[in-house]
């Protein structure tokens, strides 16, 4: 468990048995990134804490792009944009609720970095200044977009009684929201 002492982390060092194709595997693949086995077991670890463990629970599965962008070319955007006003909201506060068990636009914003992290359905930039912008880019085409959009105006029309402002493309939606105390990590995410 990391604690925090002044400007530093204090990190717990717990031993683990690993079968050794695990551990040849980590070594490996830390070698080809260039990483330390230990960073390599912290980005999984991480993974797991935030995403992973919540899999189950939330029915999530995957999908190769080429299937999913297949799928959303055969809906149309009115529907894509349906379902994004419908399960906006509920899938966010389900998943601020099972993960942090509360309901906050900070949450809110980490729901949508954890999206980005770990389910690849987009890439995010996370700029702050007189108001937040969550720019959200992807290459699954205008259909994803209409969706996205869709999704991300409910969550935060319903949740937090927030009217967002958005631009969309084809690959990019761009959200801005007024700064109401969600913290921004420093330069873009």
């Amino acid at each position: 468990m990391a604690t925090k002492k002044g400007n530093r982390t204090e990190h717990e060092n717990p031993t683990f048995r690993l079968d050794i194709s695990i551990l040849d595997a980590i070594r490996r693949d830390s070698a080809d990134e260039g990483l330390s086995a230990n960073n390599l077991a912290n980005r999984q670890l991480e993974r797991y804490t935030e995403w992973d463990r919540l899999e189950s629970k939330f029915g999530f599965m995957t999908l190769r792009d080429r299937m999913f962008r297949d799928m959303l070319a055969r809906v149309s955007p009115d529907d894509l944009a349906a379902l994004g006003r419908e399960q906006g909201p509920i899938e966010a506060t389900e998943y601020m609720l099972l993960r942090w068990k509360a309901i906050s636009l900070p949450n809110f914003v980490r729901f949508v970095k954890n999206y980005a992290k770990f389910a690849t359905q987009f890439e995010l930039q996370h700029h702050v200044g007189e108001e937040h912008e969550l720019v959200l880019v992807h290459s699954l085409g205008e259909n994803w977009s209409v969706y996205l959009e869709a999704f991300m105006l409910a969550a935060l029309e319903r949740v937090f009684g927030i009217e967002a402002g958005s631009e969309r493309t084809d690959e990019s939606v761009v959200l801005t929201f007024p700064d109401v105390g969600v913290p921004a990590s420093q330069g873009a995410e």
